[in-house]
């Protein structure tokens, strides 16, 4: 094997730090919940090695996978990605008032945006032909 194929394996190898935090809690909650690294894989539609790999840090946990797994399992996003317990609702509780604010305009504008795709997509009444 030539010197640069060995070095192109070795970084394909090495651990992303970002990732290993995320990979060493999600490890932690599988065992917690008694699911085995074949069982998680084949939630994720993942080979068992590829689900190795985020939870050894190699590879890292996509937001659609992460969310396949709140909501097929309930794993707590909050701890898998930031590594803490907190709620959203204790996170409003914890922030300051100007920060609540904030979280709460961006959850207003969201509403509104989902607010028109409904309109778009049933019509004024809602896709309600009652009214």
């Amino acid at each position: 094997m030539a010197k640069s194929d060995k070095r192109k394996e070795k970084k394909q190898k090495q651990k992303n730090p970002c990732n290993c935090g995320v990979g060493k809690r999600l490890r932690t909650m599988r065992v917690k919940n008694g699911h085995t690294v074949r069982y998680i894989a084949g939630i994720l539609n993942l080979e068992e090695d590829s689900y190795r790999r985020i939870e050894y840090g190699i590879n890292s946990l996509s937001a659609d996978k992460a969310n396949m797994l709140h909501r097929k399992l309930g794993y707590d996003l909050n701890y898998i990605i930031g590594g803490t317990n907190i709620s959203v609702e204790q996170e409003y509780v914890a922030a300051g008032d100007g920060r609540v604010i904030h979280m709460l305009s961006e959850i207003i504008k969201q509403l509104e945006v989902i607010e028109e795709k409904v309109e778009e997509t049933c019509g004024e009444d809602g896709g309600n032909k009652n009214n």
